[in-house]
């Protein structure tokens, strides 16, 4: 984090306020090989909410990033002893979108189980996200509206568990138009 503020022109220290009270977690994934990888998903295409995810994975490979050039999906070959790291949907928000969350799915394999930790860096439940007042002005206005990251996150693990009749809430619904 540290490094991304000073990249936006801003204090090392910037983003340290919105961490004490961190909401992180860790997630273990097991994909079982499948005969038929092509009618399975390991994980569907999505964005990460928060602020940062760091990959660990194996060498079986399987994660998936859609480029934004052309909408194809390209493989992320596994480095080994090496951590992905993902700016997420908090990252777009705060720098005005000078970066941006990537869209990624998970496809299994045909014949090897594969193995991922990803750690989510999330913020504290009461932080507001909107895109910083240093990274704004009168030629570059807010992109976003403001959104209560606890709400935020909140509603979006409730799909994980029941099937809701409405979009999973995404960042593009605090898009301001142009």
């Amino acid at each position: 984090m540290e490094l991304i503020g000073l990249s936006l022109g801003l204090p090392a220290d910037r983003f340290h306020g919105f961490f004490k009270d961190q909401t992180s977690f860790i997630r273990l994934n097991h994909y079982p090989p499948c005969p038929t990888p092509e009618l399975a998903l390991g994980v569907g295409r999505h964005k990460d909410g928060g602020a940062l995810t760091i990959l660990a994975q194996d060498d079986v490979g399987g994660l998936e990033v859609k480029r934004k050039t052309d909408g194809e999906w390209v493989r992320v070959k596994p480095t080994p002893d090496a951590y992905i790291i993902n700016v997420g949907d908090i990252i777009q928000v705060w720098s005005n979108d000078r970066y941006e969350s990537v869209e990624h799915r998970v496809m299994v394999n045909s014949e090897k189980e594969r193995f991922s930790l990803p750690f989510f860096f999330n913020p504290v439940h009461y932080t507001m996200v909107k895109p910083l007042e240093e990274l704004t002005n009168e030629q570059n206005p807010a992109k976003y509206r403001a959104y209560s990251w606890g709400k935020f996150i909140t509603n979006r693990k409730r799909s994980n568990f029941q099937k809701l009749n409405v979009e999973n809430l995404q960042i593009h619904h605090f898009r301001i138009s142009e």
